[in-house]
C-alpha cells in the first residue's frame, strides 16, 4: 500500500513581521485562527527569507 502524502498549506502575507501573529506573543494582535493552525500543524518561528522584497521571496519559497 503507498504511503499517504501529508497536506501541506503554504500562507503567505505580504509586508506582515513575523512577531505580528498572537501564537509569536504579540500582546495586541489577535489571530485566532492561524494561532489554531500553528498549534495543530508546524510553526517555523525562526524562518528567515534570502530577499526582503515580496516577489522574489516568493519565487525562493517555490523554487527552493
Amino acid at each position: 500500500m503507498p504511503q499517504k502524502r501529508p497536506n501541506i498549506l503554504l500562507i503567505t502575507t505580504d509586508q506582515q513581521r513575523g512577531d505580528c501573529l498572537g501564537c509569536a506573543g504579540h500582546p495586541a494582535v489577535e489571530t485566532p485562527f492561524l494561532d489554531q493552525l500553528a498549534e495543530k500543524g508546524t510553526y517555523f518561528p525562526r524562518a528567515y527569507t534570502s530577499v526582503p522584497s515580496c516577489t522574489p521571496a516568493r519565487a525562493g519559497i517555490i523554487t527552493g
